[in-house]
């Protein structure tokens, strides 16, 4: 009996170490086991693998990792060797390029509907004001987008069908927006637009003072 519950300990002080365990990238990971998936039940925001970077808390880089990121569970799944991880809330950012784009992943911004601070967006523009991007996926389904501008210490859902979503979140230069949609011939069919009508809010509101 002692033999056996002295196995069963070493079993469970392996299991223990093995849980969370650095390895040569330098950071730790919870080990997952390594599925195959198809382009249609992947829950990964790319299909390829791709070595990019991840920042820790502190703003610690780890660069060269071989990194995914998993939309249906918000996590990010890197890869060492013959073996696959998932980062845990210590890490605060991650870039992945991918040869014809660069995703800037972030998190710790304020709670939105059924999101936290611990959710990631993407980064689409990263002024004082920001425009962020959610993907969500369930199971096998559909990715679904959303568009959020941070502005101050509010996430606001916005939607490119509707300008005036955004308009109203830039209500205090309303006038000056329009303009600039205007000027720009801006028709808002993708997310760069509203990317842009925020550079030129953020630069009027710097040359104003912030006024």
């Amino acid at each position: 009996m002692k033999n056996v519950h002295r196995i069963l300990f070493i079993a469970a002080l392996f299991f223990t170490i093995n849980a969370k365990a650095q390895d040569s990238t330098g950071l730790t990971g919870t080990p997952i086991k390594e599925v195959q998936y198809t382009s249609d039940n992947s829950p990964y925001l790319t299909q390829e693998w791709y070595r990019g970077l991840v920042r820790d808390k502190s703003g610690k880089p780890y660069d060269g990792v071989l990194l995914n990121y998993d939309l249906v569970k918000d996590q990010i799944v890197y890869k060492n060797d013959s073996s696959s991880y998932v980062l845990g809330p210590e890490i605060a950012e991650f870039n992945i390029p991918t040869g014809t784009a660069l995703y800037t992943f972030k998190r710790g911004f304020p709670s939105a509907a059924g999101l936290t601070d611990k959710s990631f967006y993407q980064v689409l523009y990263d002024g004082n004001t920001k425009l962020l991007k959610h993907f969500k996926k369930s199971g096998t389904g559909a990715t679904e987008e959303s568009l959020y501008i941070l502005k101050g210490d509010k996430l606001n859902p916005i939607q490119l069908k509707d300008r005036n979503s955004f308009l109203k979140v830039l209500s205090d230069e309303k006038n000056k927006m329009q303009y600039v949609i205007k000027e720009e011939n801006l028709d808002f069919d993708g997310a760069d637009d509203v990317a842009k009508l925020l550079a030129e809010y953020d630069a009027y509101k710097a040359g104003r003072g912030g006024n």
